[in-house]
């Protein structure tokens, strides 16, 4: 792992890059005038760029770099806002004041839409696995402004962490969230957009095992909710039943209910 700046760098941005080169280990290198394509063909390795808009994480296999984008997530939130319904927070019957445990952050998207459901008085954590995604989305959530303070205000209010799920959800206590939900990674998708394209050879692609889930129900008071590919024989094992089953969709949400739940 390369890390590094812009060609023209502030020295905010170099003491920034070079703190995250010695906090992962990483080598710093000036940039100079550089081609990061060429960079990248070169030491065959990633290199990570600092810039105090947006960092970005370059790949040698993937054109385009991976960078923070709130996604879908802020047309989610405009559409709730006319009251229209959400798929995600319809599975769930999320509502205000909700406490979310994402143990799978990636883009950070369905956490930023969760976070707008639960309000000030709610909490929405997000965890990623990979430091550099968590970093990137992490600076993302504080910085992005969209011209609608709702939205700002909920990204705002997602808290990231870095690590693995399970030993986080094995440190709660019983009941601790409302809901926990998963969004592992399609090995499979029809998704074929730049920034989803920029983010796969950094993702993790490990199955949600029977493990996860027994930890979920007993850290999650209200559901345990899985996105997933459909048809899922794999997560209908672990118990999921799939809601949502929308034609034109290539998801849907997989869903265990508490039992004794109060709505």
């Amino acid at each position: 792992m390369i890390i590094s700046t812009r060609q023209r760098p502030t020295k905010d941005e170099v003491e920034e890059a070079q703190y995250l080169a010695k906090a992962w280990d990483a080598v710093y290198l000036e940039r100079d005038k550089k081609s990061f394509r060429k960079w990248l063909n070169e030491t065959r390795q990633c290199i990570y760029v600092v810039h105090d808009k947006a960092d970005k994480l370059y790949h040698p296999s993937c054109e385009e770099p991976f960078y923070f984008h709130p996604s879908m997530s802020f047309l989610r939130i405009k559409r709730m806002m006319k009251g229209e319904p959400d798929p995600l927070i319809e599975t769930i019957r999320g509502k205000a004041g909700m406490k979310v445990f994402d143990a799978t952050l990636g883009f950070g998207s369905d956490s930023i839409v969760l976070s707008y459901v639960a309000g000030e008085e709610g909490q929405v954590i997000g965890m990623e696995k990979n430091p550099y995604i968590s970093r990137i989305v992490q600076k993302g959530l504080q910085q992005w402004v969209e011209d609608l303070s709702a939205f700002n205000q909920a990204m705002r209010r997602v808290k990231v962490l870095t690590g693995e799920s399970y030993k986080f959800l094995r440190e709660q206590a019983d009941q601790s969230f409302d809901y926990v939900y998963f969004d592992p990674m399609f090995e499979h998708t029809s998704d074929r957009s730049p920034h989803f394209r920029a983010i796969r050879p950094h993702a993790h692609y490990g199955r949600l095992q029977e493990n996860d889930v027994k930890e979920a129900l007993r850290v999650a008071k209200k559901c345990v909710v899985v996105k997933s590919s459909y048809p899922n024989q794999s997560i209908e094992k672990l118990g999921f039943s799939f809601h949502n089953r929308r034609s034109r969709s290539s998801f849907r949400y997989g869903i265990i209910e508490k039992k004794g739940r109060i709505t």
